[in-house]
């Protein structure tokens, strides 16, 4: 490819996913840590809504509606150890001051918004970060890495959060988040390296010019919808397994939060072992496949009202391994567009950003609607039906061959 022409390995690059790997990890624990207390914290004590306590997952995805793409302009100026090194210090202010004020949900959904400033900026780098590391024709396999890091997060997050809330407290518990956060802000600002992209430091043209270039395909346009309704299955889903597995159980919210813990972190080790096969069969095949399987595990779960502990372990590891490395391909499958260069690719990334965003953002809400007003089946279809939607939109999109 015409972008491999001028890339030369770094041995740094290692250091640098060793960095944005940890990055993503404790931001996402952090954002996740509230999952398993919707309903059996904000619920229960403060009586929160099932749509209004997802807030605190959804928030991040309305900063990067507003700012995503202009994220992705500024990430082409100032590169990638600044945007990200701006987005650990949001990190730090919004998920670090959260312990202060645990009895607070307005205060909470405030700090949620800052601290998306953080999940912005990690979505939007990850491309550009991965491409300018390790060239173009690797890349879907490390922006896999970098997002299994997301999930892998999210899911410790639950898992760490419903452990500790009994020895610890509450509040001790988000301070844990606190300082891990810290740590790897000082280490990001200390460690991390810029890498000279082409076209960076010169005049570019406007940012409309930019923005028309990436999207000029239609598939462009019809791939954000993969984003869309992919990013919004996610979040509602890490949200609503732990209270699904809970009631239609009959489980302690701590074994459910446990449980359902394991599909982000599965959702993260399908990210990274198994993007490579795009390789082998294209990113767009690959996707179709993954999605097919996530959408048969589900229904086959689905299909029974309650289970064993072995069979909710088993259903929640198959249905995250394959679930999110879609959003990883097409999100590939944006950065190599028509009209995408190196001078630009932060606007791409950005567009896709947002598109994932405005899913997260949205649908949570929406489905969220569903349960209050259908009960688990209702969350459970129309978790089905989301999904469907973005297996339909990437049949649609049209992969350029190399």
């Amino acid at each position: 490819m015409a972008h491999e022409e001028s890339f030369q390995p770094d041995g740094y690059r290692w250091v640098m996913l060793i960095l944005f790997v940890l990055l993503s990890l404790f931001l996402w624990s952090a954002w996740f840590a509230q999952a398993p207390l919707l309903d059996a914290y904000w619920g229960k004590v403060f009586h929160i809504g099932a749509a209004t306590g997802n807030l605190l997952l959804s928030l991040p995805g309305l900063v990067a509606i507003f700012l995503g793409v202009s994220t992705g302009r500024w990430l082409d100026t100032v590169g990638t150890k600044k945007m990200l090194g701006i987005g650990a210090i949001c990190g730090l202010v919004g998920f670090g001051l959260r312990p202060l004020f645990m009895t607070s949900f307005p205060t909470q959904a405030v700090l949620t918004v800052i601290a998306g400033y953080s999940i912005c900026a990690l979505t939007a780098s990850l491309g550009p970060l991965m491409i300018e590391w390790f060239g173009h024709e690797k890349a879907h396999s490390f922006i896999g890495i970098g997002a299994g890091s997301f999930f892998i997060g999210g899911g410790l997050g639950i898992i760490v959060t419903v452990s500790l809330l009994g020895p610890l407290g509450l509040v001790n518990t988000f301070w844990v988040y606190s300082i891990l956060i810290l740590v790897i802000t000082v280490l990001w600002w200390i460690l991390a390296r810029g890498k000279e992209t082409a076209g960076r430091g010169v005049e570019k043209p406007s940012f409309a010019s930019e923005f028309k270039n990436v999207m000029q395909a239609p598939s462009a346009w019809v791939n954000l919808l993969v984003a869309v309704f992919v990013g919004g299955a996610t979040v509602f889903a890490m949200g609503f397994l732990p209270m699904q597995m809970a009631i239609a159980n009959k489980l302690s919210p701590a074994t459910a939060g446990t449980i359902a813990g394991l599909f982000p972190i599965a959702m993260g080790a399908g990210l990274i072992f198994l993007p490579p096969l795009a390789g082998r069969w294209g990113r767009k095949v690959t996707g179709l496949i993954f999605m097919i399987i996530t959408l048969a595990v589900w229904l086959v779960y689905s299909s029974q009202p309650s289970w064993a502990i072995g069979g909710l372990i088993l259903a929640a590891i198959l249905f995250g391994l394959f679930f999110e490395v879609p959003w990883a391909l097409a999100f590939s499958l944006q950065e190599s567009m028509p009209g995408v260069t190196p001078v630009n690719m932060g606007v791409a990334a950005g567009a896709y950003t947002v598109g994932t965003n405005i899913g997260v953002f949205v649908l949570p809400l929406i489905l969220g609607s569903f349960v209050q007003s259908a009960g688990l089946a209702g969350g459970t279809w129309s978790l089905f039906v989301t999904y469907l939607i973005a297996l339909v939109a990437l049949i649609i999109v049209k992969e350029k061959k190399a």
